[in-house]
């Protein structure tokens, strides 16, 4: 199990808790070290699937070509935190880590995962748009990683004043709330022209 080393109050390694911050993200930042030893960090969509997470991309990429141990990172930001000094002033956030050498899915469990890849991302979306077929099954590696070596780090609340007569100069302090939303849906105006489904109007 990871270990939050700095502000280890803010950590927390519960399950549910890295369960309900995966749940939330879209975009996972993916660490590894690739053939030439050099570190690289690639920003990629993942799932949640009950106690994993899985990533997928080209069999040709880099990285999914590593075949050591890979670092999964997740962040959601929820506030700029404004203190009276620069020094004390930090982010609202929920992060999660996750390390360990992943699993690499083959036939029916790959072709499983990428369903489930489509359904995190957009909920619903499978059943409304063509299944990938055999060549585009065959391009795509898929990882599937445990989340027990799984770690969250969480930061709430207003600004920490330190020391606390900083209270009384005359700054404002207080937090700016940070929140992500989808816009209505927009329309590429080729093909058949098909009424907006549900499932892509529940985001708006």
């Amino acid at each position: 199990m990871g270990e939050v080393q700095r502000h280890p109050e803010r950590g927390n390694s519960e399950q549910e808790v890295i369960r309900g911050i995966l749940a939330e993200g879209l975009v996972a930042h993916v660490g590894i070290i690739d053939a030439q030893g050099a570190p690289v960090v690639i920003p990629m969509a993942y799932a949640l699937d009950g106690d994993s997470i899985l990533i997928h991309g080209s069999v040709a990429s880099r990285l999914m070509r590593t075949g050591g141990p890979i670092c999964i990172t997740v962040t959601l930001l929820d506030g700029l935190v404004v203190a009276r000094s620069l020094f004390n002033s930090s982010m609202n956030y929920r992060s999660v880590v996750v390390t360990g050498i992943p699993d690499v899915l083959e036939g029916e469990e790959r072709e499983r995962a990428l369903l489930v890849l489509s359904d995190f991302l957009l909920p619903g979306r499978v059943g409304h748009a063509r299944e990938p077929n055999r060549p585009e099954i065959r391009q795509t590696t898929v990882w599937r990683l445990s989340l027990v070596g799984a770690s969250a780090k969480i930061r709430t609340g207003p600004p920490k004043e330190d020391p606390p007569s900083d209270y009384e100069l005359p700054y404002w302090g207080g937090v700016v709330p940070v929140r992500t939303v989808f816009g209505p849906a927009e329309s590429d105006g080729a093909g058949v022209d098909i009424p907006l489904p549900d499932h892509i109007r529940r985001l708006s």
